[in-house]
């Protein structure tokens, strides 16, 4: 066990010598998790984060069934192709991960469909105004981000050395 995990899983007397790779790994990412945690990083929002990507990508679905029918032709050839690959991508049997291994199966297809996602996302604000619907609803960030203050707009030549 490493110093650091130490600090956050102190030994006991019942744990045997020589621990698991499972029980080192588990120890090792729940460390980290507790750092991150503990420095101010807000791992609160990973779950709003991983709803707007479902929104997200409910949208893109509904945008490529409407292109289909015809109802929608505003999206470049580019772009759908891209959100088209990444839902094929998803469905299909051969991944660069595959689906059993360590429970990381499914890490690849949500990362390929948030990368399409973010790489369309001007087509799919442009959809939401088609439809009518609130970019809001599915881009929050955008509208939500406060003014940049002073020590934001600060240059590496303005700090002391």
């Amino acid at each position: 066990m490493s110093l650091l995990s130490q600090d956050v899983f102190p030994p006991t007397d019942d744990e045997p010598a020589v621990a698991t790779f499972r029980e080192r790994l588990g120890k090792n990412l729940l460390t980290r998790f507790y750092l991150r945690r503990r420095s101010g990083v807000p791992l609160q929002r990973a779950p709003d984060n991983l709803h707007r990507s479902a929104r997200q990508l409910a949208l893109g679905l509904e945008l490529i069934e409407d292109f289909r029918v015809g109802r929608y032709k505003e999206i470049s050839w580019g772009a759908l192709a891209v959100l088209t690959g990444a839902v094929l991508y998803s469905v299909s049997p051969a991944d660069v991960v595959p689906n059993p291994i360590l429970g990381l199966g499914s890490l690849d297809e949500a990362v390929v469909l948030a990368l399409a996602t973010r790489l369309v996302r001007s087509e799919l604000r442009a959809y939401c105004g088609f439809k009518g619907y609130s970019w809001r609803d599915y881009f929050p960030e955008a509208g939500s981000r406060p003014a940049p203050s002073n020590v934001d707009r600060l240059r590496a030549a303005d700090i002391p050395a």
